[in-house]
């Protein structure tokens, strides 16, 4: 069986992507996401924020800003969807006429689009740690044998 090549060549090279994409969600959360919240609920958004502007996303603590912060923009995302009924009234139509479909109001689209980029760090930093934790199990290994 072969496995999909890895869209990056090492270690470093994924934590450079991993910065860079931090540099993407500290925008949407100064443009998208801190001024649709409740001011109670900004505190971890801002430490987020110092986090990446400090350059140190790669600990724990990030990883579990990043968990917090997808629980709420997710409960924003749901409060800001509704459907809209649609209708064909084409005679040649074989599918149903009539439907519903989703969609978000402003105050639900930009957390949308703020979620996409935040899940996009998530997985690099989450590949990150499970690399390095590969790297510490294989050592752990080795130094048994």
């Amino acid at each position: 069986m072969t496995y999909p090549k890895p869209v990056f060549e090492n270690l470093e090279e994924l934590a450079a992507l991993a910065l860079a994409a931090s540099r993407i969600v500290a925008t949407a959360l100064r443009e998208d996401v801190l001024h649709r919240l409740k001011p109670q609920e900004r505190s971890g958004p801002e430490r987020l924020l110092r986090l990446i502007e400090a350059r140190q996303i790669f600990d724990q603590r990030a990883l579990d800003e990043i968990a917090w912060l997808e629980r709420c923009l997710t409960r924003l995302i749901i409060e800001g969807t509704f459907l809209v009924d649609r209708s064909e009234a084409d005679e040649c139509n074989v599918s149903p006429a009539f439907w519903q479909e989703s969609r978000l109001t402003e105050e639900a689209d930009a957390p949308s689009r703020a979620l996409a980029v935040i899940l996009d760090l998530q997985n690099h930093l989450e590949a990150v740690h499970d690399i390095l934790h590969a790297e510490a199990a294989i050592t752990a290994l080795r130094q048994k044998i």
